[in-house]
């Protein structure tokens, strides 16, 4: 369950580069320091333009059609992209995807997923207020692990958390707070979130993004399924 979480963040994190997340190609030892608001910065891609295409989009801007778009979305990224570990796929520890690979190859992780999820809801026209990618742990029964995920300030004003390594997505969006999962087996603890030009801290203690990254643990499996 998820209560009293700011979605918008408790204070701007100033320091929003990622040293090993990207290597050069060819060459894994070489790692690329990067911006982490570059993830979510490629909405008028061609790329991301053609899926939403495929997805079928509502026309009208009328009540409602906000939140169907954001579900239709949710739902076609669950069902095309496959989870995979980056060790399983690329035989590294953490390596993020941006949204264009991660639809071309049909997998990624819980970052990847989230980055494409919420790129293409931006694309699709959603204020970048009303979409966060939130970084941070999940804690189950086979323990705590670090995650990622995306929440969406629906048209009611709600918040409703989006787990992109579902294999499909609810009937319905449902407000994050609280959000449960059946037999509330998942505590989700955000620490970070993010959209294309800020990041934030989400606890009032003073958090760098750095170090939480080093001793994030990647999870072996989904962490979510149906």
């Amino acid at each position: 369950m998820i209560t009293g979480c700011n979605w918008a963040g408790e204070a701007i994190i100033r320091d929003t580069i990622v040293y090993d997340k990207r290597a050069v190609v060819g060459s894994t030892g070489i790692l690329i320091p990067t911006d982490i608001r570059d993830w979510l910065s490629h909405t008028r891609s061609k790329v991301i333009a053609r899926a939403l295409q495929e997805i079928g989009l509502p026309i009208s801007r009328d009540s409602g059609t906000f939140d169907m778009r954001t579900w239709l979305i949710w739902d076609y990224v669950t069902r095309s992209i496959d989870y995979v570990t980056d060790k399983s796929a690329f035989g590294l520890e953490d390596l993020w995807l941006f949204p264009e690979e991660t639809l071309m190859l049909g997998k990624g992780d819980c970052e990847d997923t989230s980055f494409l999820l919420a790129s293409l809801l931006l694309a699709s026209g959603i204020s970048e207020q009303c979409v966060r990618v939130v970084m941070g742990r999940v804690a189950s029964p086979a323990g705590a692990y670090g995650h990622a995920w995306v929440v969406y300030q629906c048209e009611s004003g709600q918040w409703c958390l989006l787990e992109t390594t579902l294999e499909s997505a609810p009937p319905r969006l449902a407000p994050a707070d609280p959000f449960t999962l059946p037999g509330n087996q998942y505590q989700y603890q955000p620490q970070f979130c993010l959209n294309s030009s800020h990041l934030w801290s989400m606890t009032q203690m003073k958090a760098e993004l750095a170090d939480y990254l080093n001793i994030r643990v990647k999870p072996q499996q989904p962490l979510l399924s149906q």
